[in-house]
């Protein structure tokens, strides 16, 4: 819109001044008047030239015909310097077109020569050159020439402003697009997370409560056959069974527990809070929970290992261990989260993984993280937990 705005100007230009040529005369001739019009009909053609894309590609054709236009208008009106005023104007479309400085320089050369034998020719014709008109006039092209070239730097600027301003909004919608396919992808991990959670602690379901109901279901086929014969073994064995019962009974609450909490999402802490309460209630374990760090920042995959982390040490605290207190530390980095679960129990003089502890060993492990057992014969178990927020690594094979 603006080239096209300055192309129609430079055209005003040509024509007013070629009237102006016409008119300077008191007594035009025939040839003077031919000359003006057609020099008008060639300026119309080179300026619609100009405007095709044939025009913009070649545009050195149509400024060099101007040029021989304007050594015209020298040769018939001798006495004017109007003509270098036609110059200045053909500057400014030069500077506004040209994409390289080889056109610029090959336009400047050209115009100096044509400059200098216009000279030549006026002062053979009238005899006589008027210096302050010649310096004024060029004075004027020199500044339509940085003008020219202001133009197209302004131009080109907002071209390249506008580029980059359409190449930011594509990357806007792109990095908008990629926010919500991440916000998908999210929630899908989540309720993947929280299915795999409750598969996990199904099977648990199975494997311990399955076994407890198992023998419970054998203790109470004993205590049946030994009620009339050994009614004292019968008591002790109904005894028995009344433990398993109520240690499956726990168990089922407990994981019924967790499950509730997973449908009913809130907040790690007061999960882990909830947890080591209904410990107390159940089994009267005293409990201390201390966190370092803003738990906030933690996947929801950890936070889910975590607790049952958690919640599979204080198990098994109070079930081998019969421990009466337990402490349970979380420290979190921006790099690492490390736990520590420490209870007063009978502890052992030599770790053999069971189910619970492997279980928590498989969890760790999924993250890239490490867990260590501790235990001294009387001095309770420690479980001790990192998992790396940035960086995972695993190591298969060797110690």
């Amino acid at each position: 819109m603006k080239l096209t705005f300055l192309s129609s100007l430079r055209l005003v230009m040509f024509i007013l001044i070629s009237f102006t040529y016409y008119s300077s005369v008191d007594t035009p001739t025939t040839t003077q008047l031919i000359f003006v019009i057609a020099a008008g009909i060639g300026f119309c053609i080179n300026h619609l030239f100009l405007a095709t894309p044939l025009g913009k590609k070649y545009y050195s054709i149509p400024l060099a015909l101007d040029f021989l236009l304007i050594v015209g208008f020298v040769y018939f009106y001798p006495e004017s310097t109007l003509y270098l005023i036609l110059f200045g104007v053909n500057a400014v479309t030069l500077f506004l077109i040209a994409q390289n400085k080889r056109a610029i320089w090959g336009f400047s050369v050209a115009f100096f020569l044509i400059w200098g034998v216009c000279l030549y020719y006026i002062y053979l014709v009238t005899g006589t050159i008027s210096i302050r008109e010649n310096i004024i006039n060029f004075t004027f092209i020199v500044f339509e020439a940085v003008v020219g070239k202001l133009i197209h730097k302004l131009l080109h600027a907002q071209d390249k402003i506008e580029t980059q301003y359409g190449e930011l909004h594509d990357t806007h919608l792109a990095l908008k697009n990629a926010h919500q396919q991440l916000h998908h992808y999210s929630s899908q991990v989540e309720e993947l997370t929280l299915v795999r959670e409750r598969n996990r602690i199904s099977g648990e379901i199975h494997d311990t409560v399955g076994h407890k109901m198992t023998a419970l279901l054998v203790q109470l086929q004993v205590a049946k056959e030994l009620m009339d014969s050994q009614p004292e073994k019968s008591r002790q064995t109904m005894l028995l069974c009344e433990e398993l019962a109520r240690n499956a009974l726990q168990e089922i609450r407990l994981s019924v527990r967790t499950l509730k909490d997973h449908d009913q999402p809130q907040s790690f802490v007061t999960t882990v809070k909830k947890l080591l309460e209904d410990y107390q209630v159940m089994t009267g374990l005293a409990s201390r929970f201390s966190v370092k760090g803003d738990v906030a920042q933690l996947p929801i995959s950890i936070q889910l290992d975590l607790t049952r982390v958690i919640q599979e040490s204080i198990t098994n605290a109070v079930r081998h261990g019969q421990a009466k207190e337990c402490t349970v530390q979380m420290d979190v980095s921006e790099s690492t989260v490390r736990i520590m679960i420490q209870d007063n129990g009978s502890g052992a003089t030599k770790v053999s993984p069971g189910f619970g502890l492997k279980n928590m060993r498989e969890r760790v492990l999924e993250h890239g993280g490490t867990i260590l057992f501790e235990s001294t014969s009387s001095e309770g178990f420690v479980v001790k937990a990192s998992f790396p927020l940035k960086d995972m690594q695993w190591q298969i094979g060797g110690a």
